[in-house]
């Protein structure tokens, strides 16, 4: 009876910490959103209360205002909202993609397979997680560029995700927790390994490789570095709202105008996790063997 009246009172306390951090989180967001609405002068009168009245002007002036502009070959090149949105949603894709995908395939040889190397690979995946690379980033600027694919957006993109990280040791773990006999049941109907590993065992882990390229995606979205150090000529939104902070007072462009930006900048993060929760947020795998 004590144990259970203790369970019950952890499980409360619990649930009120939790329910206390997300509102945490969300009412930041809310009132960036509310703030957006505010004409500069409602504003500073009102910082944190409820607009007097909409004004949808913040928006309008982002899009004319928010851009990047760089000087190539020696002349001036203006980007626009619509060429940084282009720019973000390559870089986010791609890396968050390759990100993923080259860490499920080396997970998946190394987790289903027995070879000489196995160990070594596995133990290098750890070595490269313990070793610190603060400081890199000349050395990283000399490999980019004596590889040719400095400030070239999708060769960069490519090279630059590896086969290891913290995305190895989750898709480790998930194809461990899958029994092989999918695959030795299908190598009996004729399939090969290269069908089994796309059609049988991919699917299996596609919530936990949704749930991380949806992290992915979201962090490549909002990181505005990349562009600033290896791809200067492919700005994307996270850099223009960088510019567009510190050049507001230049242009004229009060607070609310600058969270209008951001708040633009982070719908398609959020269309993005709306769309794809349903695949990375499974707990649930039905199974395909019969007793």
């Amino acid at each position: 009876m004590r144990k259970t009246v203790l369970s019950n009172i952890i499980m409360i306390f619990s649930a009120i910490v939790l329910m206390l951090f997300c509102v945490s989180l969300l009412v930041p967001f809310f009132w960036m959103l509310l703030t957006s609405f505010k004409d500069p002068i409602d504003y500073a009168l009102n910082v944190f209360g409820l607009p007097e009245q909409f004004v949808y002007e913040n928006y309008l002036s982002v899009f004319e205002l928010l851009e990047s502009q760089k000087v190539i070959n020696g002349r001036l090149v203006v980007y626009n909202i619509y060429n940084m949105l282009f720019y973000s949603f390559v870089i986010a894709v791609v890396s968050g993609f390759m990100n993923v995908f080259l860490p499920t395939i080396t997970a998946y040889i190394v987790s289903k397979y027995n070879f000489k190397l196995k160990n070594v690979i596995f133990n290098t995946a750890i070595i490269v997680m313990i070793i610190p690379i603060v400081g890199n980033l000349p050395s990283q600027l000399r490999v980019t560029n004596a590889l040719g694919i400095y400030n070239n957006l999708i060769p960069y993109l490519i090279f630059s995700a590896g086969p290891f990280g913290f995305n190895f040791i989750l898709m480790y773990g998930a194809f461990k927790s899958l029994s092989w006999t999918y695959a030795e049941a299908a190598f009996i109907d004729g399939a090969g390994h290269f069908t089994v590993m796309i059609r049988i065992m991919f699917p299996m882990i596609m919530p936990t490789f949704s749930t991380l390229f949806i992290l992915g995606f979201i962090g490549h979205w909002n990181d505005y570095m990349i562009p600033i150090t290896f791809l200067p000529n492919y700005p994307n939104l996270a850099y223009g709202m960088y510019n567009f902070q510190l050049e507001a007072p230049r242009l004229g462009a009060a607070m609310p105008a600058i969270l209008a930006g951001f708040v633009i900048v982070s719908i398609p993060t959020c269309i993005m996790y709306f769309t794809l929760q349903k695949f990375g947020l499974k707990n649930v795998r039905m199974g395909g063997l019969k007793g």
